[in-house]
Formats: structure tokens, sequence, C-alpha cells
């Protein structure tokens, strides 16, 4: 009789430890859906970034260019005067 206790004792202990587990996997699941649906947020959050950084990029280079072409006809245009002044 005693080991029937124990065995009934030891079979109690292992539902209990599967209801646990059970209960810890849909904790695990919901977590997991969780973070997927906010890795699909974060990667979204990245993309649109990058996509920005890029558009600023392209913005800098064009200021870049434009600065560029400023500068040489300003300084065409200061040697231009500086030979009309020599004597």
């Amino acid at each position: 009789m005693e080991a029937l206790g124990l065995l009934e004792k030891k079979i109690k202990n292992l539902v209990e430890l599967i209801e646990k587990l059970k209960q810890e996997n849909a904790l695990l699941k919901t977590e997991n859906t969780r973070l997927a649906e906010e890795k699909v947020q974060l990667s979204q959050t990245v993309k649109d970034a990058v996509v920005e950084h890029n558009k600023d990029l392209d913005k800098l280079s064009q200021e870049k260019a434009l600065t560029k072409m400023v500068v040489d006809d300003l300084i065409k245009n200061i040697d231009s005067l500086v030979e009309e002044n020599q004597p």
C-alpha cells in the first residue's frame, strides 16, 4: 500500500508539473507572438529610417554639388575682377 501511495504522489506531482509547463508554454507562445510583431514593427521602422537617411544623403549630395558650382562661379568672377583691375 505504501508503494501505491508513493506512486500516486509521484503521478500527482507529474500532473502538476505538466500543467505548470503547459501554462508556461502558453505564456511563452504569447510572448513569442508579441516579440514577432515587435520585430516586424522594428524592421519597418529601420527600413523607414534607412529610406529617410538615403533621401537626406541625396539631398546633401545635391546641395554639395550646387554649392561647389556656386563657389566655382564665385571664384571665376573674383578672378575676372582681379584680372580687370590689374594694371
